[in-house]
């Protein structure tokens, strides 16, 4: 498959979400927070994507806290198009998940930032790396 990703290390979401991240869920202050932000490859094009919980009605998203904290971290990237940020929601269905996330990639232009919404704790949960032909790699960033 000409479609790979690796993890992006050390992305960060807003000071106000890192501080209701640690409020709402204990996490102690200083402690690194673990976001699904990934550069993704395909063929001679790269993008750059997050799974973020939650799910779109009427237009519009509703994500959870750290669907939210991994936007964030998405928009925040050094890299990328600043400009070009792609909303995608994604479900369980008749078509098969890895075709859906290939299909959103491929629209994709070079360099686009593109947030997978859907229920990641739920019927997405463990489906998406591999949607995503996750390599086991991390490219670490500081920003």
């Amino acid at each position: 498959m000409s479609l790979s990703s690796k993890l992006i290390g050390g992305t960060k979401p807003e000071p106000e979400t890192i501080a209701e991240i640690q409020s709402v869920m204990g996490v102690p202050e200083g402690r690194p927070i673990a976001l699904m932000v990934l550069e993704v490859t395909f063929k001679t094009k790269k993008i750059y994507c997050c799974l973020s919980g939650g799910y779109v009605q009427d237009g519009e998203p509703h994500l959870t806290l750290i669907g939210r904290a991994a936007l964030e971290a998405l928009i925040n990237l050094p890299m990328g198009d600043q400009q070009s940020l792609i909303l995608q929601e994604v479900a369980i269905g008749q078509t098969p998940l890895r075709n859906k996330v290939r299909e959103a990639v491929m629209r994709a232009p070079d360099g686009a930032k593109l947030c997978f919404i859907g229920d990641m704790q739920g019927d997405l949960d463990g489906k998406m790396l591999p949607a995503l032909n996750w390599s086991g790699g991390v490219v670490d960033i500081a920003h």
